[in-house]
This record gives structure tokens, sequence and C-alpha cells, in this order.
């Protein structure tokens, strides 16, 4: 691995070089310096930071190494610690949703290619969406898991439990550092409840320190905070959504909840209780596939990209256009005063005349070929 250099101290746009493996620094719009990695060769794929960054450790972990190994066999894989973490500059002024949008923005354009995967994994889930809402131009695809785009404090939840979600902030503020792990264990054991205790001995070590304990207490709460339900419905891209069943940390319901906002989105539920799958969960196979599968499925589009426009009937354009806006069959039928089983068949010509797998990406492919408004 190369050594830390200062990538971008003025906000420019330098490439990443194509070595192996390079571990890099950038600079936000606001001023914050980003550490970011590279791993891996082929098209690019940029994870958005989540709780809690390590670009150190990620791909050694027993809980996240699969990931990097997975997305690496044919892509590069770009990742970062986000303001106030890891290797990032520690003290910021500003943790939300839109700051860690722009710290996304940093890394994207300091990654030197035009057009990229987003991968977005629970809060980096909204990250990775807003982000896509603001620059559809440059995101081939989204691929989510255990997303959500509401926090706690506007799921409707109870005084009682919104206040228990208030004391876990003045705990973390309080604990977060301490030598003992006790208090950091509430939270490692919500996200591997199935995990050996090697694997969380392992996961506490290397985050102990990889954000102090005020800093920990603001994560925590602009991610009860956190709200972009309404940016799901204005994504354009193919999206993956993937969730394990009995994630005790972020419901099921709310992965859910992505996928049906997000028009066309492909929604995947597998089994398991870890909301950090290891390689030895029962879902993690399928979570595998469904990845290869979707990455494989934009790849194809791509190539296709430059063959001449197919032709789709002004019924179809028409029904395809409603789909974009997140419309189900029945809601498109009452909007055009047809059966839902006509819908259906215009749906279904319209993905075969577009060469497309899925509602998700004959979207994308129309807007491509400029057959939307």
């Amino acid at each position: 691995m190369t050594g830390p250099t200062d990538g971008d101290q003025g906000g420019g746009r330098p490439a990443l070089s194509p070595d192996t493996d390079t571990l890099r620094y950038c600079t936000t719009a606001d001023g914050v310096r980003l550490a970011m990695r590279q791993l891996g060769q082929g098209p690019l794929v940029i994870k958005a930071a989540n709780w809690l960054g390590n670009v150190q450790a990620d791909a050694t972990l027993r809980s996240s190494r699969h990931w990097v190994d997975q997305l690496t066999r044919a892509h590069t894989l770009l990742w970062y610690d986000a303001r106030g973490c890891g290797l990032s500059d520690r003290e910021v002024d500003d943790v939300s949703l839109d700051a860690w949008v722009r710290d996304l923005e940093a890394v994207a354009d300091a990654g030197g290619h035009e057009r990229f995967v987003l991968l977005g994994i629970s809060q980096g889930a909204a990250i990775a969406i807003r982000y896509a809402v603001r620059h559809p131009e440059r995101v081939r695809g989204l691929v989510l898991y255990a997303s959500f785009v509401r926090g706690a404090f506007h799921q409707g939840l109870s005084a009682k439990t919104q206040a228990v979600f208030t004391e876990m902030i003045r705990i973390a503020e309080l604990g977060w550092g301490h030598d003992a792990s006790t208090f950091r264990r509430l939270f490692s054991s919500q996200l591997l409840p199935a995990a050996p205790a090697d694997v969380l001995d392992a996961y506490d070590a290397l985050h102990r320190h990889s954000v102090s304990g005020p800093m920990a207490a603001r994560y925590m709460r602009a991610f009860f905070e956190l709200d972009a339900r309404v940016d799901a419905p204005q994504v354009r891209c193919p999206t993956l959504v993937m969730h394990v069943q009995d994630d005790a940390l972020i419901l099921q319901r709310e992965g859910a909840l992505v996928a049906s906002l997000i028009p066309g989105a492909r929604w995947v539920a597998v089994p398991g209780r870890n909301h950090l799958p290891l390689v030895t969960d029962p879902g993690w196979p399928t979570l595998q596939r469904e990845m290869a599968a979707f990455l494989a499925s934009l790849a194809a589009a791509d190539a296709g990209a430059g063959t001449p426009a197919p032709q789709l009937t002004a019924r179809q354009r028409e029904v395809l256009l409603h789909v974009a806006r997140g419309l189900g069959d029945k809601e498109i039928a009452r909007a055009l005063q047809l059966s839902p089983r006509t819908v259906e068949m215009h749906v279904a010509r319209a993905l075969a005349a577009l060469g497309a797998r899925n509602r998700s990406e004959a979207v994308s492919r129309a807007h491509h070929w400029k057959l939307l408004p």
C-alpha cells in the first residue's frame, strides 16, 4: 500500500492511481480532509461512509472483509472515512446528512471516474440516495443494504421510546472512549448479535479509537434525525435494495420502505440476524449472488448504450413514465383508465423492447435514450 499523501488540498479533481491498493486524502467543499482507500481494478464502485469509519480495518475485519473481496473481484472499490471518524479530520463543525453528502461529493470527484455505482449500507444508503438525486448523470446504479431513509425520531415512536434513544446519545458521549468495552458492546452486539466473541473483540479493538465520545453522540443524533424520504422517489437509476430479515438494529420494514419509495427498485429479503452479515451467515450467498447479477446487468446495459434507440409506442412510453414516478400497476391503471392486466402487458412489452431485466433498468434505459420527458 502506498503511504498517505495530500491528494487534494485545494478541492480540485486529481485521479487516483490505478495501483492495486492506494490510500489517499481529499478535501470537501467545506474544508474537511477525508481519508479514502482504493482497491481492485475494473468499473468503479464507491461505498458511502457508514458507522464507523476505518479504511485501515475494513479489508481485514471478519465483519467486513468479505464485502471488499466480493466487490473487488471485477471492480474497483473506493471507500472512505467520513468526517469526524477514522483517519479523516476528527474535529468538524457540521455532522448531518447534507454534510455526509458533501463528503461523498469530494470522494467521487477525487475518484477520477465520470460514472460509477454507489454502495450504501445502513445510513450510507440515505447518503447514496441523496447524492444520486443531486448528480443523476454520474450514478450508474445503487446497491443498498440494511438501508433506512427515516431516523428513529421520524418513525412515530412513543415519547418513552424516544427518551430511550435520547439517553443512548448521552451515554455515548460519556462512555465511548472508556477503557472498558462494556458500553461499546451494547452497540456491537446489536450490529453482530450472532457473531462469535472473537469477531466482536476484533471489531471493538479496531473501532474503539475510530471516533471520540462527543463525536459518537453527534453521529447518533444525526442518525436519529435523518430524513431522506423526499429524495427516494426522485431516484432514476437501477436500484437493488437488500435487507436481513431479523435485523434488530434497522428493522426490515425500513428497508422495505426504501424499496417501495424508489421507482422500480428490486427488493431482496434474506435470512439472518446480523446487521453486518458474516460470510458464514445464511443470507450471505444470496446477497453475494444478487450483487453480482445486478452489477453484471449494469455492465450489459452500458454495453448496449451505443445502439440505436428502441421503438416504444406512445402508450408504452406513457405507462413507463408512470412507472418512473413510482406508481404500481393498479395506480397506473386508474390514472390511464386501463385494466391492471393491460398495464402489465404494456410494461412487459416495454421491457422487451428496451432489453431490460426489470422496471428499474427499463426506466434507466428509457431516460438514456431520451424516450421519457
